[in-house]
């Protein structure tokens, strides 16, 4: 089996300045071709740390793929580093130099020494072109190891990736007919972790030596079913006969396979319907909005919404009865009823979702504790509300707010099918 590790090289991933999403990316487009990724390191910006990341993956690793420090900077080491590593030197790569050359003449900015020194690389390695950027990526083989450095930026490091590094990890796993792992995620919604395992059963019954992980979020559970096989053909075969079991047994509540969110399966939905939705949120400022909008081509769908954080708000935007909030609470069954019902006439969509809690810390009562939110759905034929009660937290709570709202809608589009 290949088997691949991650050097993500970067202080600001080190003290958690930025999201490490390279790392992630690089892993998912590696499995999805049957490669095993088997080890992620973040290195600081210094030669002793990226040197010893090399060496302690070197032995088990066939690839290495590192990201980051190749830019004009002082703190970009990773090009020298690599030189060093090799006992190599830095020479000019003259096809490099040209682009960049061309590239800074194009924009009428001055090419600075600095920016010259992006076109030096070890003579040893082989040059990556970048199409989306100045760097290039660096390729190195020794003792039928790959080490394989690319920028840190996404684009460019997935422009390096899907032209150069994907076909050649996929070429060894043909040439060396070596054994693949392959993945398949199944996405559920409106059923918990626990139940969920109680439905499917023992997973020793079903998965034939496959392996199966839970992988629970706020917008769903994910199933991930994983085989390790002698190709391809047969690990999907596999995987297949143990989505079919799955199906069977927890079907109604898968909603979509692979990397498609809950936001992108509803908007299929809407589309596929030729249905429209609009939004009224209080305590999920936005975020419910932006679901659908995070979805490109959501404007065939989604009409848009009105956030109506205050009680002014909700009066005056969405027409709640101001006797229907001080009766009940802004945070109650009748005021989201009335907030769903009302942004979907406003908007004159099929649908209208209202989202009214608690988010927290503060403003619980023993009644109303923080974690409670109300759900309004309404359509042409009926308009009804749900209560849950979720946790303490601010965050987590808005984000739970936001994937119960869009499970709530994708059941009533599944019950119209």
């Amino acid at each position: 089996m290949i088997k691949v590790s991650i050097i993500t090289i970067g202080d600001e991933i080190c003290i958690g300045q930025i999201i490490n999403t390279n790392a992630a990316w690089m892993a998912s487009q590696c499995t999805t071709i049957g490669a095993k990724v088997i080890n992620h390191i973040v290195a600081e910006d210094e030669k002793e740390s990226i040197i010893q990341a090399l060496n302690k993956l070197t032995e088990k690793s066939d690839f290495i793929l590192l990201t980051g420090g190749l830019g004009p900077t002082h703190d970009d080491i990773t090009k020298q580093v690599l030189s060093d590593y090799f006992n190599d030197k830095l020479v000019k790569h003259e096809p490099t130099y040209k682009k960049l050359e061309e590239a800074y003449s194009k924009r009428g900015t001055e090419f600075l020494e600095r920016n010259k020194g992006i076109a030096n690389m070890p003579s040893k390695c082989k040059v990556l072109t970048n199409n989306a950027g100045a760097a290039p990526g660096m390729l190195f083989k020794t003792n039928n190891k790959f080490i394989i450095s690319m920028p840190g930026v996404p684009a460019e490091m997935r422009d390096i990736m899907a032209n150069h590094v994907l076909p050649l990890i996929k070429k060894e796993i043909e040439n060396k007919q070596s054994d693949v792992v392959l993945y398949k995620t199944l996405n559920t919604i409106g059923i918990p972790e626990s139940h969920l395992a109680d439905l499917l059963g023992n997973p020793e019954d079903f998965m034939e030596g496959g392996t199966l992980a839970f992988l629970p979020s706020f917008k769903g559970v994910k199933l991930r079913i994983g085989y390790n096989s002698e190709n391809m053909t047969l690990a999907a075969k596999k995987i297949e006969q143990i989505e079919d079991y799955i199906r069977k047994r927890a079907g109604r509540f898968i909603s979509s396979t692979g990397e498609e969110g809950i936001a992108e399966t509803v908007g299929n939905l809407l589309r596929k319907n030729k249905k429209t939705v609009s939004v009224a949120e209080s305590c999920t400022g936005g975020m419910l909005g932006a679901s659908f909008t995070d979805i490109p081509g959501s404007s065939d769908y989604f009409m848009g919404g009105v956030i109506v954080y205050s009680n002014d708000a909700k009066i005056k935007m969405l027409g709640v009865n101001p006797n229907t909030i001080d009766k009940f609470g802004a945070v109650s069954e009748e005021t989201a009823i009335e907030l769903a019902k009302n942004v979907r006439l406003k908007f004159n969509t099929d649908f209208g979702i209202s989202v009214t809690g608690i988010a927290g810390p503060g403003g619980g009562t023993l009644d109303k504790p923080v974690g409670t939110v109300w759900l309004g759905l309404s359509d042409k034929e009926s308009t009804a509300a749900v209560k849950y009660v979720y946790s303490n937290d601010r965050n987590v709570n808005r984000e739970l707010f936001t994937g119960r709202a869009l499970g709530m809608l994708y059941m009533k589009l599944m019950e119209n099918k």
